[in-house]
């Protein structure tokens, strides 16, 4: 395992495709208000988060992780990057 710096859909810092390309939903969830959405079908990866915030506007969010997890996981605004532990 090693630490990567990864964008809001799993490309590497180092890829050609960083914070250049986006993908499409593969799985939607819903609960209680906020919709989630997973882009393949790997243990691990990005999830976005959607949810409104406290004047009715809609709020993007992301996090790297478990799909079962996807409500309990730590979520940072779309834009940012995350390091991750990737194989």
């Amino acid at each position: 395992m090693r630490k990567a710096q990864i964008d809001c859909f799993g490309f590497e810092a180092t890829s050609q495709w960083f914070k250049r390309r986006k993908l499409e939903p593969y799985l939607f969830m819903h609960v209680d208000d906020v919709f989630y959405l997973r882009y393949s079908a790997a243990e691990q990866g990005p999830i976005h988060q959607i949810d409104r915030g406290t004047n009715g506007e809609l709020r993007t969010m992301w996090a790297y992780g478990e799909w079962s997890y996807a409500p309990d996981l730590s979520y940072v605004p779309i834009n940012e990057t995350m390091e991750v532990e990737v194989e």
